[in-house]
């Protein structure tokens, strides 16, 4: 074999080798550069939805109060410009109402990209299920001082001109607190001498008609209240001078199921009688958090952005996001701030008008004054909620004629039991007492909420709620949490 030929064959084989070293050194520096590559693509993915919200909730936008006048924004923001670490709630709102001006804005956050965004607050909902109850009677004293002085006689009776023997009417329930001892139903049988059961001063009466009554009181003029059947009728002794205020079974009975009787009396008595429907409306006020909203998938709103334009429809956004061959989600949680105090807004179940912890117990003078500036009939409906305790108050008239009643539950012997207030307007006017609205005025460290759940036939700027004297010096901001979802795509 000669020299040079064996010099050949191992140039040959370095040569080979190092071909092969190249080969596997590009592939391999071209399997870098692409995964160099995907990983700065989705670092980029990655960073556009990050610093969209990061833009979004670490900044109060500018001009700071960018809500006010959207067609002046340069940056929106939702951090509140007096809390640093909560979002703000008009923003948020906002942010919503007037997507259509920020088109560009958004599209430069998004760097040409499409997204959805999903906004999960923790909020309030009250509730009123059935109707407040038509008054009759309300606290109406009947009273004859006897001889020499103004005598009335007093009945209740089917019959609306009854004699000296009144016909019977029928109740479905009736308590008795006579002699410092309760009867309830069949119980009070056992009270009857001859036909009747003698009230005295200082017993309490409460009954539900089974059928249409009248309440007569026969003066020098004849008075007369025709009560509607299943309405309540309560009847308060404060004297009786002589014998003879009585519960009078003589044509009537006293058996389970079917209890019958009139009520007779002389003209030496004082009595106070009301009267009202029994029908309660069920009021109801429920909390929940964000956390509930977002296991329910019911989003405070959602808004999708695709190609710069908006989008709501559910079709339309998940076709975009299946032709897009990645989608980056994000998703924190935040606290933000409500509004704490606004006596003008509209009605709403879920938007307070009033919303904040108490620092201080209110006096107690303070009162809650509606004012209706209208000769229209209408009426509005007031949710009030102080810690747990929850009331509603039901205003109905005109400029004229203004009433409110207001309604409450109290436990009694383990029952919840109906409470009810009526309250007579003056030129359009009525002033409810902050404790009775709210159900006390040992308010320090509790939560206050006001709520106008509705409103009709007059219109808000004809109705005018304010407290007296004002309370909002005493009122410490509500902090609620939200979560903020974004998922950010690329649909070109």
């Amino acid at each position: 074999m000669r020299k040079g030929q064996l010099l050949s064959i191992d140039a040959l084989l370095s040569l080979v080798i190092v071909v092969m070293v190249v080969g596997v050194v590009m592939n391999t520096n071209d399997m870098i550069k692409a995964e160099i590559t995907n990983l700065l693509d989705w670092y980029d993915r990655v960073n556009i939805a990050n610093n969209m919200l990061d833009v979004l909730t670490k900044s109060p936008g500018y001009p700071e109060d960018w809500e006010e006048n959207v067609s002046g924004v340069k940056m929106i923001g939702l951090r509140h410009g007096n809390y640093s670490y909560a979002l703000d709630y008009e923003k948020i709102l906002a942010l919503n109402r007037s997507k259509e001006n920020l088109t560009e804005i958004f599209d430069q956050l998004a760097r040409g990209k499409d997204f959805m965004f999903e906004f999960y607050v923790s909020k309030f909902n009250v509730s009123v299920k059935g109707r407040f109850p038509r008054v009759y009677l309300y606290n109406k004293t009947f009273k004859g001082l006897g001889p020499g002085a103004e005598t009335v006689n007093f009945v209740i009776s089917t019959d609306d001109n009854p004699g000296m023997d009144p016909d019977p009417f029928s109740v479905s329930y009736i308590y008795l607190r006579h002699s410092g001892n309760i009867f309830i139903n069949e119980e009070i049988c056992d009270l009857i001498s001859g036909n009747r059961i003698d009230l005295h001063q200082g017993d309490y009466l409460k009954f539900v008609v089974a059928e249409p009554v009248y309440v007569l009181a026969r003066r020098a003029e004849q008075e007369k209240y025709l009560i509607p059947s299943n309405s309540i009728i309560e009847i308060y002794i404060d004297i009786e001078v002589s014998k003879g205020f009585q519960m009078n079974f003589g044509r009537g009975n006293c058996e389970e199921g079917d209890i019958r009787f009139s009520i007779t009396g002389p003209g030496s008595l004082i009595i106070t009688v009301s009267s009202y429907d029994n029908t309660f409306p069920n009021l109801t006020s429920t909390y929940n958090s964000s956390g509930d909203f977002y296991d329910l998938n019911e989003p405070l709103y959602r808004f999708a952005f695709i190609n710069k334009t908006f989008v709501n429809d559910d079709a339309i956004i998940k076709a975009s996001m299946q032709r897009s061959p990645w989608i980056e989600p994000v998703e924190r949680t935040f606290v933000f701030l409500r509004p704490v105090y606004n006596l003008s807004a509209g009605p709403s179940e879920e938007e307070p008008l009033v919303y904040g912890f108490v620092k201080y117990k209110v006096m107690d003078g303070e009162v809650v004054r509606i004012k209706v500036n209208s000769s229209n009939y209408g009426n509005l409906t007031l949710i009030s909620q102080l810690g747990i305790e929850i009331r509603g108050l039901f205003v109905y008239g005109n400029q004229s004629d203004l009433n409110a009643t207001l309604v409450w539950y109290e436990y009694e012997n383990g029952n919840r039991t109906a409470k009810l207030k009526v309250y007579r307007g003056f030129n359009g006017t009525i002033d409810v007492p902050f404790k009775e609205l709210f159900g006390s005025t040992d308010t320090q460290n509790k939560i206050l909420l006001l709520w106008l759940y509705s409103l009709e036939g007059w219109s808000r700027s004809e109705v005018e709620i304010e407290f007296i004297p004002e309370i909002r010096y005493m009122l410490e901001p509500k902090f609620d949490d939200a979560i903020i979802k974004l998922l950010v795509w690329d649909d070109r």
